[in-house]
This record gives structure tokens, sequence and C-alpha cells, in this order.
């Protein structure tokens, strides 16, 4: 009798486990892999403090904007961080995407905003982006957003990527070229501050190039995202005075394919666990309406549950 007790209990006990086992496996979020930028960059620094943030993201290193749209596109990524601009194009299906269309990306919140910064030595001749002519320049990693605004900059002053002398390199690699004299300026489409402008203000001069009106106008006026700002004396060293320049949103977007709860429980920790954001990027955006104005793609809707849930509307035709 005794043994054939056991015998039940054992039964028991075996397929409770199972079932817990079950259930846990189908709670636990599968791996989302969200694809970032270069390591001196804010995409992978933001990437990596939401993968502290939840252990079930992955950042996935990658040359920047360009390249997490056609990773989504090609569902190597779930996730990304883009510029709105690129993404503007992306899913037009103009620009840099003429003819490749992409249609399976939603957005899910605006960061915050990136300034466009061309750094130079404190004593450079370069005074505007008009003296870049003829210079050794880099300008971002091949398939990355600031490539393709160091491009427009250059339009802008009637210059194009065949009157200077092009290189790419990440933000690290540029900078420490540009210590090492190996070029003569390089371009950056980042929050400010970021860490790789920082580190090398601290072991050499620097100046940060302003752009006048005319090309803040031309900016402006070739894409509605973009916007006139301003980076603040003292965000870096040396930099005593404010330096006018124009930016654009920083955009994370999901797979149209994602779980729905699963990016709902992503869009709300980015403005709940905004506090934990913060003390790595401090200009990390906590406003739904930054969050969400002025985005050039539908939503997911999952997002658009988290924003309703709050009280912050998304009109349908920025739904799937």
């Amino acid at each position: 009798m005794i043994g054939l007790r056991k015998i039940k209990n054992t039964i028991i006990f075996i397929v409770t486990v199972a079932i817990l086992t079950m259930f846990c496996s189908c709670c636990k979020r599968s791996e989302i892999k969200l694809g970032s930028g270069n390591e001196g960059g804010i995409y992978y620094k933001f990437a990596d403090t939401l993968s502290d943030i939840d252990e079930n993201i992955t950042n996935i290193r990658t040359a920047g904007s360009q390249a997490n749209m056609r990773l989504l596109k090609d569902g190597f990524i779930n996730m990304g961080i883009v510029q709105s601009d690129v993404l503007s194009e992306a899913v037009n299906g103009t620009g840099d995407f003429n003819g490749n269309k992409i249609n399976n990306v939603r957005a899910v919140a605006a960061l915050y905003m990136e300034s466009f910064q061309i750094i130079v030595p404190a004593d450079s001749d370069i005074q505007t982006p008009a003296d870049l002519k003829g210079k050794k320049v880099s300008v971002g990693e091949e398939d990355s957003g600031v490539a393709k605004n160091a491009e427009y900059i250059l339009n802008s002053v009637s210059l194009d990527y065949n009157m200077i002398d092009v290189c790419n390199m990440n933000y690290q690699e540029s900078a420490d070229a540009l210590k090492n004299g190996s070029i003569d300026a390089f371009f950056v489409v980042l929050g400010a501050p970021c860490d790789a402008i920082t580190q090398l203000s601290e072991k050499m001069d620097i100046r940060i190039l302003p752009l006048d009106d005319r090309t803040i106008s031309y900016m402006t006026n070739l894409y509605d995202g973009y916007y006139e700002t301003v980076i603040k004396a003292g965000t870096y060293k040396g930099i005593d005075e404010d330096v006018k320049t124009v930016g654009v949103k920083a955009v994370l977007v999901a797979s149209q394919k994602m779980d729905s709860d699963t990016v709902a429980d992503i869009t709300k920790m980015l403005f709940e666990e905004n506090d934990q954001i913060k003390k790595r990027i401090s200009f990390a955006n906590n406003d739904t309406k930054f969050a969400t104005d002025n985005i050039p793609c539908a939503f997911h809707k999952g997002a658009v549950e988290y924003y309703n849930s709050i009280g912050t509307a998304i009109t349908e035709e920025d739904q799937i």
C-alpha cells in the first residue's frame, strides 16, 4: 500500500514539474535581437542599457541605421534603432532605398534627438563645412545614417564626396584618427554629449563646426524631420559657446511580426524605467508627445496599446 502511494506521489510530482516547466517555457519570451550601431555611439549604448534592464534583449552591433533597416527587412533582427530620415526613405522606397521599399517595419518610439556634429582640431583652418574641400574626412561607416547626412551637408555648400578625401570609420576610429592627425575632420550624428567626443575632448582641443542659416534652411527644407537645434556651451570640454546645428530623431522600430504584448512591454519599459536609462543616457526622452510626433512610419499595434492605455492617442492612419 505504502509502495503504491509512493509511486502515485512520484507520478503526481513528475506531472506537476512537467506542467510547471511547460508553463514557464511558454511565459518566457524568446530572444529579442536589437540592432544598434558602432561601439562608440549612442545606439550601441542605448541597446546595451535596454539589454541590462530586460534579459531577453540582445544588443546586436551593426553599422547603423541603414543596415538596421535592411536587417529588419530580412528577419535577421527583431528591433532596431534608426534615424527618422533613414526610416522615412526606407518605408517610402526613396533615396538609398529607391526600388527597395521596406513594408514590414513599425515604429515603437522616438528615443531622443540626435545632433549633427562636425569635429575638427581647435587649431584647424577649417571654419565652415565649405572648408572641407580637399580635406581627409571620415563620414561614418558605410550603411550608416551619418554617411547620408554628411552627403546632404556637403551638398548644402556645393560639395560632394568626390571633392573630399572620404574615409569610412566608426566614431571611435574617427576620434582616434583625428587625434593622431591622420584625418582632418569627422562627422557624427549622435545625442550630445556622446562618449567618443567627450573622451576625445579630454585628450585634445577640439571645435564643432556651426551650421549657418543657409545650411540649416537647406536641411530642414529637405526633410521635415530635421530640426534646428543647439549644442550647448559646456557640452564638451573646450566648447565654450553654443553651436547651431541640425538634429533628427532616433527611433526604435520593430518587425511587424513581433508579438504585440512584447512590444507593449518594451514600450512601457522605455517610460517606466526612464530614470534608470537616464543614468547612462542623460538626454533619453520621457515625453510621449516627442516619442510619437512626426514619425514617418505606422506604429506597431503593441506600442499603440501602451500609448492608448496612458491616454496618448495614436491616430488611425498611424496604426497598422
